[in-house]
């Protein structure tokens, strides 16, 4: 009989778990470290730039459809599921809150917690085959052997899982206890994913992937459903020699576009300090601002802890009268951008009317800039400044990744390409530089493509759906 309650006492041992990682990919080999590394994804062989170096199903998943919470709260909970305004089935959803952290049963990880109990009740049920036991055994071990968060973040997990308790149906309070719900708790919020607003996925060998600002892998799922974590993919960033440690950027853009300081506070959650070049030593391009010698934005700090600015353009130093200048107009704008989108915009206006301080790479123009990309293409004359957006947003995560290429430029890329339907000219150099991304980062994509064009050239048949889709293009963004 499987253990009443959850517990590191379930997890695998270490060469289990490194078994079930290599059932996952033999390009890949769990290793440990006994200082604060831990365990650590390495490559068993050399990759390229674009290579699948593994491919997973959740664990388990949670999504806005909560269709597990369904089973598992009481009555009173889901009363919740449906917006006030709009009672209808499966209406409402764009009325509620932010899905991500909010107590509620169409919350990915409300959802997600309810899919580990009723695995619980899988592996408990006498009357189920012993096969789909088993298989419920190993996914909580599975959940088990992941990485749990500090000590320190416990009491704020224990607050939730009160919450959580007074929400479960009677027979699942049976089921469970408080500690087993801290514990599960503590477990999501160390190894989560969430690759879209209305998903949350935990994985297995794919959390075990380092975290890098500058990683050397990243998520290349093509496609996925809606609502549906389906198998993700893992892919190299670019050539990796073998033996090399394999990592992931955690954040991910936009969220990771941000100051060291920003990101050190946002991984707090996951436990650790990252010293990644980006974070301990490279010049802090998501803090430029405009050179006053050359016009150039191209003016930061020379790394993170720095208060010394240099322009990277033409290496000059400004006076300090201008550095107290900038510094002074990023903390009114970052003010404004706490307090509430709408004044951080009127802030960025008032920016541009004044004095142009801030450069297009600097972070707080990024983040208004991707916000209006996410909107769509606008229509007819606002399309040129559309553009000069989107060549904007490709120019400073090239700055920021250091490499001309990346796969979050796809997206923008292929938005581009839309926006200049009446210049062919135009449209064929965002094109070439959408296809040049597909085929450094998702050759077999491109090669489908391609093969689809020629089909169609040759008269073979219709063309069923080359290029990226606008809906593919924005999920790239995300």
């Amino acid at each position: 009989m499987f253990s009443a309650t959850l517990s590191q006492n379930q997890a695998f041992a270490f060469e289990e778990i490194q078994k079930y990682v290599c059932k996952t990919s033999n390009k890949v080999q769990l290793k440990v470290d006994d200082g604060e590394k831990g365990r650590f994804l390495q490559a068993s062989c050399a990759l390229k730039a674009g290579e699948v170096i593994l491919s997973e199903r959740p664990i388990f998943e949670g999504n806005t459809t909560g269709t597990r919470s369904q089973k598992v709260y009481c009555e009173a909970f889901l009363e919740k599921q449906l917006s006030p305004r709009n009672s209808s089935k499966g209406g409402g959803l764009e009325e509620l809150p932010e899905f991500e952290e909010c107590f509620h049963p169409r919350s990915p990880l409300i959802d997600c917690i309810a899919g580990v109990l009723l695995c619980k009740t899988r592996a408990k049920n006498e009357a189920l085959e012993q096969d789909t036991r088993e298989a419920a055994k190993i996914q909580l071990q599975k959940l088990c052997s992941l990485c749990r968060s500090t000590a320190q973040s416990e009491a704020n997990h224990r607050e939730c899982a009160e919450d959580l308790w007074g929400a479960l149906r009677k027979d699942f309070q049976e089921l469970t206890s408080l500690g087993e719900l801290t514990y599960i708790l503590q477990i999501l919020s160390s190894n989560r994913f969430g690759y879209s607003e209305q998903s949350m996925e935990l994985m297995f060998a794919g959390s075990m992937f380092e975290h890098s600002c500058l990683p050397n892998c990243f998520l290349g799922t093509w496609q996925t459903k809606d609502g549906e974590a389906g198998t993700q993919t893992y892919r190299a960033l670019r050539d990796i020699k073998a033996g090399e440690a394999l990592s992931i950027d955690y954040l991910n853009f936009p969220a990771g576009y941000c100051p060291a300081a920003a990101r050190a506070k946002a991984l707090q959650g996951w436990g650790f300090s990252c010293t990644c070049p980006r974070c301990v030593s490279l010049p802090e391009v998501e803090r430029s601002f405009v050179c006053p010698a050359c016009g150039e934005p191209q003016l930061c700090p020379s790394h993170p802890s720095s208060s010394e600015m240099g322009c990277l353009s033409c290496g000059k130093a400004p006076e300090a009268d201008y550095v107290a200048r900038c510094l002074d107009r990023e903390a009114k704008l970052a003010q404004a951008h706490s307090r509430s989108p709408a004044e951080d915009d009127d802030s960025l206006q008032a920016e541009d009317e004044e004095e142009s301080l801030l450069g297009f790479h600097h972070h707080l123009v990024f983040q208004a800039l991707w916000q209006e990309a996410e909107q769509g293409l606008p229509e007819g004359e606002d399309l040129p400044a559309f553009q000069q957006i989107l060549e904007a947003l490709v120019e400073s995560i090239s700055s920021v990744c250091r490499r001309k290429e990346h796969p979050a430029m796809l997206g923008f890329y292929h938005m581009a390409a839309l926006s200049t339907h009446e210049d062919l000219e135009v449209q064929k150099k965002y094109l070439e530089h959408e296809h040049c991304i597909l085929q450094q980062f998702y050759p077999e994509e491109a090669a489908r493509q391609d093969a689809e064009i020629m089909a169609l050239v040759q008269g073979n048949g219709p063309m069923q759906a080359t290029g990226i889709t606008q809906k593919h293009a924005l999920s790239e963004m995300d």
